[in-house]
């Protein structure tokens, strides 16, 4: 179906629901306008939207894309891009709702708050999703999570999103407490807190992510102010730049960081005006004070190429703390445990791996996990138990020839299972087995 060119006094200029759960598939909605919603408006409704396209509508009010009013739409697959909104929520408004969207593009949307979504109250599961490219003309260039609540954004890409006030990507505030798991956050600016912004007693808790390569006047990473706590784990913070804080800067807040390896950002690593950074089991440029900190090169596998695994034989490897790793409520193995300790790295591979040329400098029985955002992963252990022995063999084996770059037997990540996989594993034979 296509639903174009329609306009609407107050909402819903391509489709309204109210009080109704329809299923939206394979649709165009496109070059709408209403008040709010002006491609869809959701009131107390769960519509159910996949594998639509919904681009170029624009709101006078909120909602560019989607309206949602203590509504729980599905939205998966779709493309949401170059909507508008002189309001909140260039791509998605949500107020008191809790939609799900999933494996869905989201780029180059615009507002003056939320440039692709504004939260507002709303406990949004957000998941495997790109957000690039938005913009807002105050603050939040990709994502504003306000008030209460808090969004659960998982294994997204955000990346190339720009507010001039404050959070290029994610700006929260109000006592939000958004959950940020296993997301790369790069490439946007803001002129406070190129990736996140934190004001008004928000905590939101970051675990497993990539903050890279952001750029902000004042904390190119994270910036803290007004009685926020955010908490930070396992995460790599590099190559951000600002004119202080290139990483992480505090007014009035504590941060909490654990196992995070926070190196290569300009002018500094972390920047405190008032309040305290507690920073424990941590590398950080130029030292910092706190229980297992070290100050000593990553041997990033190659930050040239926005590489940031570990090498072999990284300080980083075996040196965390096993406490501070927080349970895995987002059940991110899918085995019911939601109390065991989140058992994945940013690339989904095993954490708790351990590195058989590195010291057990860390907190906790062996394995240890390590700083940052990627677990050190022995080369050739192609099942993640971290011993390479007969069963990655018959792996490789079965994977044979495999060319395209979806092959469970390349070890050596060129895309093809051959030879040099065969060899890397045999130099490796033994490693990591008991």
């Amino acid at each position: 179906c296509r639903i174009s060119g329609n306009w609407a006094n107050w909402y819903g200029g391509g489709i309204y629901c109210d009080l109704s759960d329809p299923t939206i598939t394979n649709c165009m909605i496109s070059e709408n306008r209403a008040d709010d919603g002006a491609a869809v408006h959701c009131y107390r409704s769960n519509p159910t939207i996949t594998e639509c396209t919904i681009s170029g509508n624009s709101a006078s009010g909120s909602g560019g894309g989607l309206y949602c009013d203590y509504s729980s739409p599905t939205i998966s697959n779709c493309t949401i891009g170059g909507n508008s909104a002189n309001g909140a929520g260039g791509a998605v408004d949500c107020i008191l709702s809790s939609p799900a969207i999933t494996n869905c593009t989201i780029i180059g949307n615009s507002a003056s708050y939320g440039g692709a979504l504004y939260c507002y109250d709303s406990s949004a599961t957000i998941t495997n999703c790109a957000i690039a490219g938005n913009s807002a003309a105050w603050a939040g260039g990709a994502v504003v999570c306000r008030y209460l609540g808090g969004p659960t954004i998982t294994n997204c890409t955000i990346s190339g999103n720009s507010a001039p006030y404050a959070g290029g990507a994610v700006y929260c505030r109000s006592y939000n407490s958004a959950v940020i798991t296993n997301c790369t956050i790069s490439g946007n600016w803001a002129t406070r807190g190129g990736a996140l912004h934190c004001s008004w007693s928000s905590s939101p808790t970051i675990t497993n992510c990539m903050i890279g390569g952001n750029s902000a006047n004042d904390a190119g990473g994270i910036y803290c102010c007004e009685d926020s706590y955010p908490t930070l784990t396992n995460s790599t913070i590099t190559g951000n730049s600002a004119s202080h804080g290139g990483g992480l800067s505090c007014y009035d807040s504590s941060p909490t960081v654990s196992n995070c390896i926070l190196w290569a950002d300009t002018p500094d690593e972390i920047y405190v005006a008032s309040g305290e950074a507690v920073v424990t089991y941590s590398d950080v440029e130029g030292g910092w004070p706190g229980e297992g900190n070290i100050d000593a090169d990553p041997l990033f596998a190659g930050p040239g190429n926005d590489d940031y695994h570990l090498s072999t034989g990284s300080p980083c490897n075996d040196a965390g703390d096993n406490e501070a790793v927080p349970a895995d409520e987002l059940d991110l193995d899918g085995d019911g445990d939601t109390q065991e300790p989140v058992p994945f790295d940013l690339d989904g591979k095993p954490r708790f791996i351990d590195d058989p040329n590195a010291d057990d400098t860390g907190n906790g029985d062996p394995p240890i996990v390590d700083m940052g955002a990627y677990e050190f992963q022995v080369p050739g252990d192609l099942n993640g138990d971290g011993c390479v022995d007969q069963a990655d063999l018959g792996i490789l084996l079965a994977d044979w020839g495999c060319t395209g770059g979806d092959c469970p037997g390349d070890a050596d990540g060129d895309g093809e299972t051959d030879h040099a996989d065969l060899g890397m594993l045999l130099g490796h034979w033994g490693e990591g087995c008991p």
